[in-house]
């Protein structure tokens, strides 16, 4: 079993670690101002105040550390409310290596473990 399948059965996912860093993103030629909410692996959480679409694709640029600008382009993947959560779908390998360690660095220093489980809101699933 692959470690995705696996993480799929056990209902874990990337521990989303709670941030807080601005964040500015555009989408086409619209440009915008938000605050990154959290963090993972595989994605952030934004929260802003233009109205977005699942599917919409957004460059994304924030300053983590002095050592770390966050830049990459995602994919909005749910919204609650004013909060998108976004996939990473393009980003620079040492942007992604230095955000991977920066990670590391923050679930160790909360005792946080990689992975958490997390329960499905069946009221949310879309069928298709």
């Amino acid at each position: 079993m692959k470690a995705e399948e696996y993480k799929k059965a056990e209902n874990l996912r990337s521990t989303r670690v709670p941030m807080e860093y601005t964040a500015t993103y555009t989408m086409g030629n619209i440009s915008g101002e938000g605050f990154i909410t959290d963090i993972s692996e595989r994605g952030v959480a934004i929260r802003v105040k233009q109205a977005l679409a699942i599917g919409d694709i957004l460059h994304i640029t924030s300053k983590i550390s002095n050592e770390l600008i966050l830049e990459f382009t995602g994919e909005v993947r749910n919204i609650n409310g004013n909060i998108a959560g976004i996939m990473i779908k393009l980003i620079d390998p040492g942007i992604q290596e230095r955000f991977m360690n920066h990670i590391d660095s923050m679930l160790r220093l909360m005792h946080m473990k990689g992975t958490e489980q997390y329960k499905l809101d069946k009221n949310r699933i879309k069928k298709r």
